[in-house]
């Protein structure tokens, strides 16, 4: 039984990881453009 729990527990946990690592690359992506144009409007202000 404690075999079942712990399989169920870490593939839970497995799901988790992977939901995590798929938001924050979405996080960076978008992230990366909004962090160069911020920049770039402070190097070149209008």
């Amino acid at each position: 039984m404690a075999v079942y729990d712990w399989t169920g527990q870490r593939a839970r946990r497995m799901r988790l990881v992977r939901t995590a690592s798929v938001a924050m690359l979405l996080i960076i992506l978008m992230a990366i453009p909004a962090l160069l144009l911020h920049y770039n409007l402070i190097q070149y202000p209008h």
